[in-house]
């Protein structure tokens, strides 16, 4: 009797977790994800929605030429530079990576007060090469700077694609 209640029990457990797997890596729970984690980081849903769809297209284990991982296309040493205890490979879980994709954008709408043009200029393109092109710039939280990325084909449609 005990055998077969073992066996049973460990099915089990294996269909469990072979549920929470699917569940977790499925493209329709990692736009629930998205919304969920961008109300818990208080962003504007839409916005962190369209970000993680032109970034990944909802799917988890997302690689970039630039080797950016996962849903919100996250760099390790990004990763690390938000959060000092990071541990390499967890970008591939799709809370982790949500979290720090919206920790990021938090990070950068303060950095860029409030601004989600340049916000969004910076996620795509890098802090540097965005505080450069608005070295002695004064910030208007409103202003859609998109404008001022036209020569960098990439940026400009990216911000286009997020903010319509």
């Amino acid at each position: 009797m005990k055998k077969k209640l073992g066996k049973k029990a460990g099915r089990t457990a294996l269909l469990v977790l072979l549920l929470a797997v699917f569940l977790s890596y499925n493209p329709i729970s990692a736009r629930i994800f998205t919304v969920s984690v961008a109300i818990y980081h208080k962003l504007d849903p839409v916005v962190f929605y369209r970000l993680i769809r032109t970034e990944s297209n909802f799917r988890s284990f997302a690689v970039s030429r630039k080797a950016a991982l996962g849903l919100g296309q996250i760099k390790e040493d990004t990763a690390l530079y938000i959060h000092p205890n990071h541990k390499r490979g967890l970008l591939f879980y799709p809370l982790y990576n949500l979290d720090m994709a919206a920790r990021y954008l938090h990070y950068l709408k303060s950095k860029y007060h409030d601004n989600w043009s340049l916000s969004l200029a910076a996620y795509n393109w890098g802090e540097t090469n965005v505080n450069k092109r608005l070295s002695g710039m004064e910030i208007d939280p409103k202003y859609n700077y998109r404008e001022l990325f036209r020569d960098i084909p990439e940026t400009y449609e990216y911000i286009g694609k997020i903010l319509n």
